[in-house]
């Protein structure tokens, strides 16, 4: 028989599902960023990367009617409806919404922690992002709030699934994280968080493994969801143990830490995958069974590229939306990259590149996510940068496109209604000039993002973005 605690989820799932399912009304507020709303729209002579891996197809039309996807065709067999609202996309690209796995609306890595409630949201849509998942909350109450209003219409944003306060078995490392050290306490803080509206949960590092499968298990008997950056339990031991979701790749990875001792983080880790070799038979075996396990991985490699004093430096696309101070205080680390006591060699990027491309080989569901930081990276434009990094890792335009949407959405349990450019989902689209299967770097150029069947002028998005992450 259900618990009133299982009887929640569903509730909470079918809301999420349904907030997937109709055009909202929007407040005034919200109204002035949309460009695009009317009943029926075509989207004609477009370049459509449908977000299945399928070859981008040439001079497409997609009829929107209300919030769903009504029909997808090549323009010359594919009627368009009278009255229809009609934009040409000559050399123009439609790709699906992305679905974000490692989101997060609090800007941290500087002295000043703060909350992106506005400045976050506008961004991450603005960019293309339609969906996320906040992989770990400093302000959960906050962004349940926040997550309220971009369902209710009253504040533009991606429809979120919140991860709830951080979980961990050593001290806390900030004012909302749950200690957790036992399994009696990690069914407590599952069924409490469950109860205020989270929908997945995420482990942080110094839990043991009794400590994360009850939590896995508690999870599962409510239909949530677990993640983790993890490093005392390995990915194989938490695979094994039924985790869903795997964050980072290859560089958290503690099974790869010579001398790891079981439940206990090496301080290793993180550094010493940079001499590891991806394709040693140890390797590719602990690979095989992750995926036998049926956990996915979150691919991070943009925030990682961020931490190699080698590499490009801060974005400047990125610089008009700080505050002055927040400004200041990220070009000074971008300055002198090894002051964050934490460098990244390049070869390690390339070995998690290696990884995720044999993760994906051997049957593995890849997803992606942005993970916003200090060192400059923010949401939406750090999502985009993962689409260059993951064409760079060898995977196909139209293969890195999928890992950044379908999967996303597979990985979620929403597959069903958003993730590809297909008849009877949710009209959840990004319209980018130019064509980034050709030339990745136009990936950024964003014109108008559907949600809902609704079109928000990506330009509006950003200008009231601009100088408020560090402020709100």
């Amino acid at each position: 028989m259900p618990t009133q605690f299982t009887r929640l989820a569903l509730l909470l799932l079918t809301a999420a599902s349904a907030a997937f399912a109709q055009k909202r009304p929007l407040a005034p507020g919200v109204q002035r960023f949309v460009s695009i709303d009317a009943p029926v729209v075509a989207l004609t002579h477009a370049r459509l990367v449908d977000g299945t891996g399928s070859a981008a197809r040439a001079d497409q039309t997609i009829i929107i009617r209300d919030s769903r996807i009504a029909a997808v065709g090549p323009f010359a067999s594919t009627a368009v409806p009278a009255g229809a609202r009609v934009v040409d996309l000559s050399g123009q690209t439609v790709l699906p919404g992305q679905v974000g796995l490692h989101e997060h609306t609090y800007f941290g890595g500087v002295t000043r922690v703060t909350q992106m409630r506005v400045s976050g949201p506008l961004l991450y849509l603005a960019y293309g992002v339609t969906t996320g998942m906040t992989a770990g909350s400093e302000l959960p109450y906050d962004e349940l709030n926040m997550k309220q209003a971009v369902d209710a219409g009253v504040l533009p944003g991606p429809h979120f699934l919140i991860a709830g306060p951080y979980l961990d078995g050593g001290p806390p490392r900030n004012g909302m994280a749950k200690r957790v050290t036992s399994p009696a306490q990690a069914r407590r803080v599952i069924d409490y968080w469950s109860g205020e509206g989270a929908t997945w949960f995420k482990f942080l590092g110094s839990e043991t493994r009794e400590v994360l499968g009850a939590a896995i298990q508690e999870a599962h008997a409510k239909h949530l969801k677990v993640t983790g950056h993890l490093c005392s339990v390995t990915f194989t031991e938490a695979a094994a143990l039924g985790i869903d979701l795997l964050q980072h790749g290859f560089i958290t990875n503690s099974d790869y830490v010579r001398g790891k001792q079981p439940d206990v983080c090496p301080k290793e880790n993180m550094r010493a995958q940079a001499d590891v070799d991806v394709a040693s038979p140890e390797v590719q075996s602990s690979i095989k069974r992750i995926v036998a396990s049926h956990a996915a991985v979150v691919s991070t490699l943009g925030v990682y590229e961020t931490f190699i004093p080698t590499q490009e430096k801060l974005d400047p696309r990125m610089l008009d939306f700080f505050a002055p101070d927040t400004r200041a205080e990220v070009e000074a680390i971008h300055a002198d990259t090894t002051k964050s006591g934490f460098v990244v060699p390049e070869r390690l990027l390339k070995k998690m590149m290696a990884w995720e491309r044999d993760f994906v080989a051997a049957g593995g569901l890849l997803g992606a996510g942005c993970d916003p930081w200090g060192t400059g990276f923010l949401p939406g434009l750090g999502n985009l940068r993962n689409y260059e990094l993951l064409v760079a890792a060898g995977f196909k335009p139209e293969q890195a496109v999928q890992i950044m949407t379908l999967n996303g959405a597979r990985i979620l349990g929403l597959d069903a209604q958003i993730g590809s450019v297909a008849v009877g989902k949710n009209a959840d689209l990004m319209i980018v000039r130019g064509n980034p299967v050709e030339t990745p770097s136009a990936i950024y150029d964003v014109v108008t993002v559907f949600q809902d069947g609704v079109g928000f002028d990506s330009a509006r998005l950003r200008d009231a973005a601009k100088g408020r992450v560090g402020i709100d």
